[in-house]
């Protein structure tokens, strides 16, 4: 009985050795078929070579050939007695004439003296001269055939384009020049049997092509001195052959080249690898179908053999397919007659099926009891998940809320402060009297602190939106710290505070206006909760990094406090503060951590109690050691760098239009206003100066909006006109859209001062 079994056992590894076996032959069928294509590769290359340097030799010797012709017809001319009775001017142009006629290449002929000039000249394309005493072209070519049989030129173009040749022959007393046009030698290349797809050409010793089947290649003076084939050529003793290059028009080939005895020419023959290779390709052809057939062959037999032994394991599979869906009675008696191993298999599954009916009786009851206790636990999660998500939705509605509500109140808000600041900034600018210049500067300071607190909502709600973009460049920190000393000075000591700034030469990566707005609102809320000593701003290098540092001897901030000082409109009610004005809305630190984050900066707080507190603000060095140029902030500068300016200003809104135009004819500027497009071309016909600047409102009515204004006014002057444009409008579209227009974007309530800036940067750049 285990005979038979162990008989039974050895026919079914046969089958997994006729899997083996299948896939052996399959491989050594492979790699022969690789070798066998690999070596029939390399026998056509060399018969290719072989067959391309016997047709590059005949063809040397053929245009040898071609020019021992023209060599001993001028040696027959140049023979004759000249200059003896019968043999005057006349009979020579005759035998010129005979000469050209049996040489067709020969265009003109000439006999000159020792010293080069003419006696006599033939040509086919003149009338034949006597005694000119014209010097030729190359007189020392005849100088050097009176030492010489038979001498020949350099190759040159005709009239540009031509190719031709000159060659001197000894007369016995000067020498008689021959003009060979070598373009006739393209006919000879022509005639050569190079193949299919195939063609010869020549080159001369400066590597110039004088000869091609296609006679404009030679007329473009083509020069091939730096092409692969004849690099290899020259360097090589003998001819090249079986050279992998490309052809005059960039196709691949399989080039030959040799020199042409008795001159310094170059002949190539060239044949496309396509044609060449045809017969390599065939053979490789043919071996891969031959794989391909043994190898379905090898597979066929294969997968013959897996099918025959996979049939009893399908068949266990589907019986445990069974069990898994509830028939523990399932067996695989009935199915399985291998009597192998899947046999043996099949046993221990049945014994597996019967423990599992048994296991599945006594756990029944429990798997009950489970799933009334697990349904009990899903209905308690299910009930708090719903009032995690209630309270979720209710937080992102009151977020949403927040954001529209800043937006809202910004965007309307900011229309009539714009005009507010714009016509104050006019007002100053006209005001004489003491009483009158301190009641402005107060208005002045108010409307500062609105500005402040309308410009915070708005950063608040753009970075909300994402409208607010870094644009990285490399950011002098002296310049900063220079700003922030002229602009919080005065307010440091309004309050009786000192505030101290080191000088600092590093530079940094960053973005100017926003690093400008982080360092601020650090120093601002300094200040602010600050009511003795003073405040102290530096920076101190670590490595790769370096730390804005704003110290202050304030109240400091209570441990619980550290992460709510940047929520939005929170403040600390330290003691003193509740009745201090303007202590904003408590928006100043949650702009800085915002802003922080989008450049990639860290913020790190620092405080004692009743000590004061240090925030420290850590930014990465720049490579550079040269930062970009800053503006000055002087508003004088920005008015001298206006006047004479021609600027057009384009805004629906009567009041900011004028007040603008205002406070530019102050600074001395010519100015053309209007609310739309089409009535400020109309008023710029009027004019014949290109405007220096556009300044336009974003949204002007009707559906109409600034870009319009600024591509119309370009069109029509066929000019890139700098462009400014400024908005109430917060979308984060608006920035990639001006950058796109190559214009720059202001965001309403503007100072007149920055705004004169603004357009001061726009004509600088």
């Amino acid at each position: 009985m285990n005979e038979s079994h162990n008989s039974v056992r050895r026919r079914s590894l046969s089958r997994r050795y006729a899997l083996w076996l299948s896939g052996t032959t399959l491989v050594l069928l492979t790699l022969s078929g690789a070798l066998e294509a690999f070596f029939g590769y390399q026998e056509s290359l060399a018969h290719i070579e072989t067959l391309q340097e016997a047709q590059a030799e005949g063809a040397a010797r053929e245009i040898a050939a071609y020019l021992a012709v023209i060599d001993n017809g001028l040696r027959d001319v140049a023979k004759l007695p000249w200059g003896r009775p019968g043999y005057g001017p006349n009979e020579r142009r005759e035998e010129f004439h005979r000469l050209m006629q049996v040489a067709p290449a020969v265009i003109e002929l000439q006999a000159v003296d020792g010293q080069g000039r003419e006696h006599l000249a033939v040509s086919k394309h003149s009338p034949s001269r006597y005694d000119s005493g014209a010097s030729i072209d190359e007189p020392e070519l005849a100088r050097a055939a009176l030492n010489k049989d038979l001498l020949r030129g350099r190759t040159f173009f005709r009239e540009g384009h031509l190719p031709t040749m000159r060659v001197a022959a000894f007369d016995g007393q000067g020498a008689v020049i021959a003009t060979i046009d070598l373009r006739l030698l393209g006919e000879v290349v022509s005639r050569m049997n190079t193949g299919e797809g195939g063609l010869a050409y020549i080159v001369d010793a400066a590597g110039m092509l004088i000869a091609h089947p296609q006679a404009t290649h030679v007329l473009s003076r083509r020069d091939l001195s730096e092409t692969d084939a004849l690099v290899r050529v020259k360097h090589a003793a003998s001819a090249i052959r079986g050279l992998s290059t490309h052809s005059l028009d960039g196709q691949p080939v399989i080039t030959t080249g040799t020199r042409v005895p008795g001159t310094e020419w170059l002949v190539f023959m060239e044949q496309r690898r396509s044609e060449a290779l045809k017969p390599a390709w065939a053979t490789l052809s043919r071996t891969l179908l031959l794989m391909a057939v043994g190898g379905a062959a090898a597979l066929g037999v294969g997968v013959t053999f897996a099918n025959r032994m996979a049939a009893p394991i399908l068949a266990l599979q589907r019986a445990a397919a069974r069990i898994t869906a509830g028939d523990l009675d399932a067996s695989v008696e009935t199915v399985v007659a291998t009597h192998d191993e899947i046999d043996d298999l099949a046993q221990d599954f049945n014994q597996m099926a019967s423990r599992l009916r048994d296991l599945y009786a006594s756990l029944e009851a429990k798997v009950t009891e489970r799933t009334a206790q697990l349904s009990e636990a899903r209905d308690v999660l299910a009930a708090r998940a719903d009032e995690l998500s209630e309270l979720k939705d209710e937080a992102e509605r009151a977020n949403a809320a927040k954001t529209r509500f800043l937006a809202a109140a910004s965007h309307d808000l900011r229309q009539p402060m714009h005009s507010i600041s714009l016509l104050l900034g006019v007002l100053q600018s006209r005001l004489t009297s003491p009483e009158h210049v301190a009641l402005a500067d107060k208005i002045q300071s108010s409307v500062a602190t609105m500005e402040s607190l309308f410009g915070n909502l708005l950063d608040i709600s753009k970075l909300d939106a994402g409208a607010m973009q870094a644009h990285t460049e490399d950011v002098d920190l002296g310049w900063l710290l220079h700003r922030l000393e002229q602009t919080w000075a005065p307010q440091a000591a309004e309050k009786g505070l000192r505030l101290r700034v080191r000088a600092c030469n590093l530079i940094v990566r960053g973005d100017a206006a926003l690093l400008e707005r982080i360092a601020g609102n650090l120093v601002a809320n300094a200040i602010r909760y600050t009511h003795r000593g003073g405040v102290l701003v530096g920076c101190r290098q670590r490595s790769s990094h370096v730390e804005l540092q704003v110290w202050d001897s304030g109240p400091g901030i209570e441990p619980r406090y550290r992460e709510a000082i940047f929520e939005e409109f929170f403040r600390i009610e330290a003691p003193g503060t509740s009745a201090e004005k303007g202590l904003g809305l408590g928006l100043g630190l949650s702009i800085v951590q915002r802003c922080a984050h989008l450049l990639g900066y860290s913020l790190i707080v620092s405080s004692r109690v009743g000590q004061g507190s240090v925030f420290r603000l850590v930014m990465p060095l720049s490579g550079s050691a040269t930062p970009l140029s800053r503006l000055s902030p002087c508003l004088t500068a920005s008015q001298q760098a206006l006047e004479g300016r021609f600027i057009v200003i384009v805004d629906d809104e009567r009041m900011n239009a004028q007040a603008l135009v205002d406070a530019l004819q102050a600074c001395r500027c010519h100015v053309v206003a209007a609310a739309g497009c089409d009535e400020v071309l109309a008023e710029l016909q009027q004019h014949l100066r290109v405007p220096d600047l556009i300044v336009t409102d974003y949204q002007l009515g009707s559906g109409r909006d600034g870009f319009e204004v600024i591509s119309r006014l370009r069109q029509h002057y066929d000019d890139d006109i700098p462009a400014l444009m400024v908005t109430a409008n917060t979308d984060a579209s608006l920035q990639p859209r001006a950058s796109a227009a190559g214009a720059r974007l202001l965001h309403k309530p503007i100072g007149l001062q920055r705004l004169l800036e603004a357009m001061h940067a726009s004509l600088a750049s």
